[in-house]
């Protein structure tokens, strides 16, 4: 019998490369759900390879529909507002979509498929500010988010332990840093600058890039390093757990912005947009991924220079079509 795993979340960039991870993998049966008015060309090349189960994450009936015809031995809830910018403008959206999104999983799991292994992804969001003396951060570190999304990640990792202990399933946590690949959109810093600077190469932007923070420090995994975690994580993680997902190495902001420059085609001029800094930003986000690493044998494989060099060429791509 083939492994059947059920992704939420799979249009955005780690569920859409972890549905392309599974497939790779002999005897696994992928089931996805997805809202009908998302964005599907990130998944166009699944259809006829993944079964999809469509509704809203905030719509309890149509997850616990989608959990008990996926009748999964795998889970990995990805669905949420994934964006801490956002989430000061939209806090409710960003909680119920979360929380409560998280809340209709795990009781389709407890009522349909209380035997399968549950990956639920929060953020190292859920750290708040950190000292530059108090990194690499470990799991153990106390929990200070500081923004509604930091918030509501925490939330979704309570969640998970509460239905852990108090019902038996199998739950593993994630406090996953920042996530960075293809197909992710424009709101990631490292996107929108590859994107800027694929626009001006194209003649359709002036020559100056729109920056924000450039000082702040930030610790980027690519999203098939990700995805390869995933699935070791709910092969031999230990159910109950909270593990930081992260490469262990920070980047200055500014250092990808260079990097960028030296891989244009053209010169362009840096320029601090107002609108693009936060109001409140951690300055240093460092995980400490040793938990992750002696549980499961990971390690990432694709660095800086090689996440700037694929992003640049998907938006030139993309801005070519």
């Amino acid at each position: 019998m083939p492994t059947r795993v059920f992704i939420t979340g799979v249009t955005g960039p780690v569920g859409s490369f972890l549905a392309d991870y599974l497939l790779t993998l002999p005897d696994v049966e992928v089931h996805a759900f997805k809202r009908w008015r998302s964005d599907t060309r990130p998944i166009q090349h699944l259809y006829g390879r993944v079964a999809f189960h469509e509704g809203d994450i905030e719509d309890p009936f149509a997850v616990a529909a989608a959990v008990r015809a996926a009748a999964p031995d795998r889970i990995y809830h990805l669905a949420a507002q994934s964006y801490p910018s956002a989430s000061w403008d939209a806090p409710i959206t960003t909680m119920r979509t979360n929380v409560e999104g998280t809340v209709n999983v795990l009781e389709a799991v407890r009522t349909h498929a209380p035997s399968a292994r549950v990956h639920i992804a929060g953020s190292s969001a859920e750290y708040g500010w950190v000292r530059p003396d108090e990194v690499p951060i470990p799991e153990t570190r106390g929990l200070r988010p500081a923004s509604p999304y930091g918030i509501s990640k925490v939330a979704q990792e309570l969640l998970g332990f509460q239905y852990h202990d108090s019902y038996g399933l199998h739950i593993v946590v994630t406090r996953s840093f920042n996530h960075v690949g293809p197909r992710q959109g424009d709101r990631c810093s490292i996107q929108t600058f590859c994107q800027q600077m694929a626009q001006i190469e194209a003649g359709r932007q002036p020559p100056i890039l729109q920056v924000g923070n450039l000082d702040a420090r930030r610790d980027f995994t690519h999203v098939a390093d990700v995805s390869r975690a995933l699935w070791l994580l709910l092969d031999r993680g230990t159910p109950g757990t909270v593990y930081n997902l992260c490469s262990g190495a920070t980047t200055r902001i500014g250092d990808i912005v260079e990097l960028v420059r030296a891989r244009g085609r053209v010169p362009v001029e840096v320029q601090v947009d107002p609108a693009r800094l936060r109001p409140s930003d951690e300055p240093i986000l460092q995980g400490d991924n040793t938990r992750l690493r002696s549980d499961t044998g990971w390690a990432p494989h694709i660095g800086m220079p090689q996440i700037v060099d694929e992003l640049l060429a998907y938006w030139r791509a993309a801005i070519s079509e």
